[in-house]
Protein backbone atom coordinates (compact mmCIF):
# COMPACT_ATOMS: atom_id res chain seq x y z
CA UNK A 1 0.00 0.00 0.00
CA UNK A 2 1.81 3.36 -1.16
CA UNK A 3 2.58 5.55 1.85
CA UNK A 4 0.61 8.84 1.58
CA UNK A 5 2.46 11.62 1.29
CA UNK A 6 0.91 15.13 3.14
CA UNK A 7 1.50 18.17 1.23
CA UNK A 8 3.79 20.51 2.33
CA UNK A 9 2.71 24.19 2.63
CA UNK A 10 4.14 26.17 0.33
CA UNK A 11 6.17 29.25 1.53
CA UNK A 12 4.85 32.61 1.20
CA UNK A 13 6.02 34.21 -2.39
CA UNK A 14 7.98 37.19 -2.50
CA UNK A 15 5.26 39.62 -3.19
CA UNK A 16 2.83 38.20 -0.32
CA UNK A 17 6.10 38.79 1.78
CA UNK A 18 6.23 42.04 0.89
CA UNK A 19 2.49 42.59 1.68
CA UNK A 20 2.63 41.16 4.90
CA UNK A 21 6.23 43.33 5.56
CA UNK A 22 3.89 46.75 4.26
CA UNK A 23 1.07 46.25 6.09
CA UNK A 24 3.11 45.54 9.35
CA UNK A 25 4.85 48.81 8.74
CA UNK A 26 1.85 51.04 8.77
CA UNK A 27 0.60 49.11 11.60
CA UNK A 28 2.76 49.97 13.99
CA UNK A 29 3.78 53.58 12.29
CA UNK A 30 -0.43 53.90 13.23
CA UNK A 31 0.14 52.59 16.95
CA UNK A 32 3.09 54.55 17.66
CA UNK A 33 1.69 57.59 16.20
CA UNK A 34 -1.81 56.98 18.29
CA UNK A 35 0.50 56.64 21.75
CA UNK A 36 2.49 59.81 21.18
CA UNK A 37 -0.81 61.87 20.90
CA UNK A 38 -2.04 60.09 23.63
CA UNK A 39 1.11 60.67 25.71
CA UNK A 40 1.08 64.46 24.31
CA UNK A 41 -2.76 64.93 25.32
CA UNK A 42 -1.60 63.39 29.25
CA UNK A 43 1.64 64.84 29.93
CA UNK A 44 1.84 68.01 31.54
CA UNK A 45 3.20 70.88 29.77
CA UNK A 46 6.06 72.82 31.61
CA UNK A 47 6.28 76.56 30.57
CA UNK A 48 9.67 77.85 29.78
CA UNK A 49 11.21 79.90 32.69
CA UNK A 50 11.54 83.37 32.31
CA UNK A 51 14.90 85.11 32.87
CA UNK A 52 14.65 88.76 33.87
CA UNK A 53 16.24 91.87 34.72
CA UNK A 54 19.14 89.48 34.51
CA UNK A 55 20.01 87.89 37.78
CA UNK A 56 16.41 86.90 38.13
CA UNK A 57 16.31 82.89 37.67
CA UNK A 58 12.56 82.25 36.71
CA UNK A 59 9.23 83.30 35.96
CA UNK A 60 8.15 86.91 37.29
CA UNK A 61 5.05 85.81 39.20
CA UNK A 62 6.85 82.38 40.81
CA UNK A 63 5.20 82.50 44.64
CA UNK A 64 8.56 81.59 46.62
CA UNK A 65 11.61 84.17 45.90
CA UNK A 66 14.90 82.75 47.16
CA UNK A 67 17.68 85.53 47.16
CA UNK A 68 21.41 84.33 47.60
CA UNK A 69 24.41 86.34 48.18
CA UNK A 70 27.24 85.00 46.53
CA UNK A 71 30.48 85.66 45.64
CA UNK A 72 32.05 83.99 42.70
CA UNK A 73 35.56 82.78 44.14
CA UNK A 74 34.06 81.25 46.93
CA UNK A 75 33.90 76.88 46.83
CA UNK A 76 31.20 76.66 48.43
CA UNK A 77 28.96 79.39 46.61
CA UNK A 78 29.47 77.03 43.29
CA UNK A 79 28.54 73.75 45.38
CA UNK A 80 25.57 76.25 46.19
CA UNK A 81 24.98 77.16 42.41
CA UNK A 82 25.36 73.61 41.61
CA UNK A 83 22.25 72.78 44.58
CA UNK A 84 20.23 75.15 42.59
CA UNK A 85 20.82 73.80 39.35
CA UNK A 86 19.59 69.95 40.55
CA UNK A 87 16.50 71.82 42.10
CA UNK A 88 15.65 73.89 38.75
CA UNK A 89 13.54 71.28 37.43
CA UNK A 90 11.12 70.70 39.92
CA UNK A 91 10.90 74.10 41.40
CA UNK A 92 11.88 77.07 39.24
CA UNK A 93 11.51 75.70 35.31
CA UNK A 94 7.82 75.31 37.26
CA UNK A 95 7.03 78.58 38.06
CA UNK A 96 6.85 77.49 42.00
CA UNK A 97 10.13 79.84 42.49
CA UNK A 98 12.62 82.18 41.19
CA UNK A 99 16.15 82.64 42.39
CA UNK A 100 17.48 86.26 43.14
CA UNK A 101 21.18 86.39 42.72
CA UNK A 102 23.40 89.34 45.13
CA UNK A 103 26.54 90.43 44.91
CA UNK A 104 28.30 89.84 47.80
CA UNK A 105 32.39 90.27 46.38
CA UNK A 106 34.26 90.53 50.05
CA UNK A 107 36.97 87.87 48.99
CA UNK A 108 39.36 90.14 46.79
CA UNK A 109 39.41 92.46 43.64
CA UNK A 110 38.67 89.05 40.98
CA UNK A 111 35.79 88.50 42.91
CA UNK A 112 34.35 92.30 41.98
CA UNK A 113 36.29 91.88 38.34
CA UNK A 114 34.28 88.45 38.24
CA UNK A 115 30.66 90.01 39.34
CA UNK A 116 31.01 93.00 36.70
CA UNK A 117 31.54 90.10 33.94
CA UNK A 118 28.71 88.74 35.10
CA UNK A 119 26.66 92.02 35.11
CA UNK A 120 27.78 92.28 31.53
CA UNK A 121 26.38 89.09 30.58
CA UNK A 122 23.70 89.83 31.97
CA UNK A 123 23.23 92.48 29.21
CA UNK A 124 22.98 89.55 26.79
CA UNK A 125 20.52 87.48 28.96
CA UNK A 126 23.41 85.30 29.47
CA UNK A 127 24.19 86.27 33.17
CA UNK A 128 23.08 82.90 34.43
CA UNK A 129 24.94 80.90 31.77
CA UNK A 130 28.02 83.29 33.01
CA UNK A 131 27.88 83.07 36.58
CA UNK A 132 27.62 79.35 36.05
CA UNK A 133 30.67 79.10 33.80
CA UNK A 134 32.48 81.19 36.55
CA UNK A 135 31.21 78.47 39.23
CA UNK A 136 32.87 75.53 37.49
CA UNK A 137 36.23 77.34 36.46
CA UNK A 138 37.38 78.09 40.00
CA UNK A 139 41.46 77.85 40.33
CA UNK A 140 41.73 79.42 44.07
CA UNK A 141 41.17 82.71 45.63
CA UNK A 142 43.18 86.05 43.94
CA UNK A 143 45.49 83.77 42.00
CA UNK A 144 44.45 85.32 38.60
CA UNK A 145 41.85 82.87 37.55
CA UNK A 146 39.54 85.32 37.18
CA UNK A 147 41.52 88.39 35.55
CA UNK A 148 40.04 90.39 32.66
CA UNK A 149 42.11 88.43 29.85
CA UNK A 150 40.04 84.79 31.15
CA UNK A 151 37.19 86.80 32.10
CA UNK A 152 36.86 88.10 28.31
CA UNK A 153 38.09 84.24 27.43
CA UNK A 154 35.27 83.01 29.38
CA UNK A 155 32.42 85.14 27.49
CA UNK A 156 33.69 83.86 23.84
CA UNK A 157 33.71 80.40 25.39
CA UNK A 158 30.31 80.73 26.30
CA UNK A 159 29.22 81.80 23.42
CA UNK A 160 28.62 85.99 23.80
CA UNK A 161 29.05 88.75 21.75
CA UNK A 162 32.82 89.46 22.60
CA UNK A 163 33.07 92.65 21.57
CA UNK A 164 30.25 94.56 23.20
CA UNK A 165 31.03 92.43 26.75
CA UNK A 166 34.53 93.49 26.33
CA UNK A 167 33.84 96.97 25.90
CA UNK A 168 31.44 96.63 28.85
CA UNK A 169 33.66 95.04 31.21
CA UNK A 170 36.39 97.63 30.35
CA UNK A 171 34.12 100.66 31.18
CA UNK A 172 34.20 99.43 34.79
CA UNK A 173 29.76 100.52 34.34
CA UNK A 174 29.31 97.72 36.73
CA UNK A 175 31.21 98.13 39.95
CA UNK A 176 28.31 100.66 41.41
CA UNK A 177 25.86 97.42 41.51
CA UNK A 178 28.53 95.11 42.60
CA UNK A 179 29.58 97.53 45.66
CA UNK A 180 25.81 98.73 46.48
CA UNK A 181 24.91 94.85 46.58
CA UNK A 182 27.53 94.08 49.01
CA UNK A 183 26.60 97.27 51.13
CA UNK A 184 22.95 95.90 51.08
CA UNK A 185 23.93 92.49 52.24
CA UNK A 186 26.19 93.86 54.86
CA UNK A 187 22.97 96.06 56.08
CA UNK A 188 20.77 92.70 56.37
CA UNK A 189 24.02 91.06 58.38
CA UNK A 190 25.33 88.59 55.76
CA UNK A 191 28.70 87.67 57.38
CA UNK A 192 29.60 85.07 54.61
CA UNK A 193 29.03 83.63 51.90
CA UNK A 194 26.26 81.84 50.49
CA UNK A 195 23.71 83.32 52.66
CA UNK A 196 19.88 82.68 51.32
CA UNK A 197 16.99 85.17 52.10
CA UNK A 198 13.36 83.13 52.18
CA UNK A 199 10.72 84.90 53.09
CA UNK A 200 12.56 87.40 55.42
CA UNK A 201 14.50 84.19 56.56
CA UNK A 202 18.00 84.32 56.91
CA UNK A 203 19.93 81.08 56.35
CA UNK A 204 23.86 81.34 56.01
CA UNK A 205 25.79 78.16 54.54
CA UNK A 206 24.85 75.50 52.01
CA UNK A 207 21.99 73.98 52.39
CA UNK A 208 21.25 70.39 51.31
CA UNK A 209 18.40 69.71 48.57
CA UNK A 210 16.18 68.02 51.04
CA UNK A 211 16.70 71.09 53.18
CA UNK A 212 15.99 73.66 50.32
CA UNK A 213 13.38 71.24 49.23
CA UNK A 214 11.72 71.50 52.35
CA UNK A 215 11.71 74.96 53.27
CA UNK A 216 10.47 75.80 49.63
CA UNK A 217 7.25 73.46 50.73
CA UNK A 218 6.84 75.18 53.55
CA UNK A 219 6.23 78.60 51.99
CA UNK A 220 4.55 77.22 49.26
CA UNK A 221 2.29 76.29 51.54
CA UNK A 222 1.83 79.19 54.08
Amino acid sequence: MPRSVRRRKQPPTRHNRMLWITGGSIVAVVLVGGLLFLNAKLSPRLSRPTVSTGRVWGQAHAPVSIEVFSDFQCPVCARADALLHRLAPQYIDTGKAKVIYRHFAFIGPESHWAAEAAECAGEQHRFWDYAQYLFTHQAGENVGAFVLNNLKRFAAQVGLETTAFNACLDSNQHAAVVQQDTREGRNRGVQATPTFFVRGQRIEGLLSPDQLAALIERTLSH
